[in-house]
């Protein structure tokens, strides 16, 4: 057991987040296909959302392997999470704190103030994560999602890392 645990540490320790490019997009589609397989974004769409100036993704990756990915859109002084993700398997060891400090870190460079989102309001995990990192809830969106899921509208308001707005 000892081993096993210092076996995962030591392939986790290749954990990065870098941009996502255009060849990243069958890895990612295949994540989104395992955990969104009702309300998944289409291969169209990623190549749309990567081609947008103002949309910004990355890919969480271990060993190289694509093991999560997330997306800003960033429209000053606000930015919008488009996307979050990690991989069923990677799941539950802190992976997906990392990626979203890195989107809230990131939105910092770009100047922004409130970051939005939307949850699935069932995704008590993602939620506790949200609340976490100081995301407040604002409100809902009954039927927001296609199988008639309601979204809860989160905003975090970054005001001290960008006081001068």
């Amino acid at each position: 057991m000892i081993q096993a645990a210092a076996t995962q540490q030591v392939l986790e320790s290749q954990f990065t987040i870098r941009p996502m490019r255009w060849w990243d997009i069958p890895a990612v589609d295949a994540i989104e296909g395992d955990l969104f397989p009702h309300d998944r974004w289409s291969t169209d769409q990623w190549w749309r959302e990567l081609a947008a100036p103002h949309n910004h993704y990355w890919v969480a990756t271990v060993n190289a392997e694509i093991i999560g990915y997330c997306g800003l859109s960033v429209q000053t002084p606000d930015a919008d999470v488009q996307t979050m993700a990690i991989g069923t398997p990677w799941q539950g060891r802190g992976h997906g704190k990392v990626v979203l400090n890195h989107l809230i870190e990131s939105s910092k460079s770009f100047g922004v103030r409130f970051i939005f989102l939307e949850v699935r309001d069932d995704n008590a995990p993602a939620i506790a994560l949200y609340e976490h990192a100081g995301f407040t809830r604002m409100s809902s969106r009954p039927a927001y999602y296609p199988d008639g899921g309601t979204a809860l509208i989160f905003r975090r308001d970054d005001r001290e890392a960008n006081p001068e707005q």
